[in-house]
């Protein structure tokens, strides 16, 4: 039983090198993984931008009354309906 110890397998191409043969002509894989990377940031920008922080500090309100708020639909008032039928 013999073992090698020199694999004769060519080298690992370096990142400069699969960045080179990544670039040319135009390819559909490319063309996605460079539009989701910029979508993803902008993303993070705006999110950083406009949800991380409430805008002042005293505007908080408890969960429970900003769920009931959102998930409640305002009654409407009988007086109201139909007036323009009149």
């Amino acid at each position: 039983m013999t073992i090698t110890l020199n694999d004769r397998s060519p080298p690992r191409p370096t990142l400069r090198a699969r960045l080179a043969g990544w670039m040319p002509g135009p390819t559909f894989a490319r063309d996605i993984a460079i539009v989701l990377v910029v979508k993803f940031a902008l993303l993070m920008m705006i999110k950083y931008a406009f949800f991380n922080h409430p805008m002042a500090e005293n505007m908080s309100m408890p969960p429970a009354l900003v769920a009931q708020a959102l998930l409640s639909v305002p009654a409407s008032h009988p007086s109201q309906g139909d007036q323009h039928a009149r």
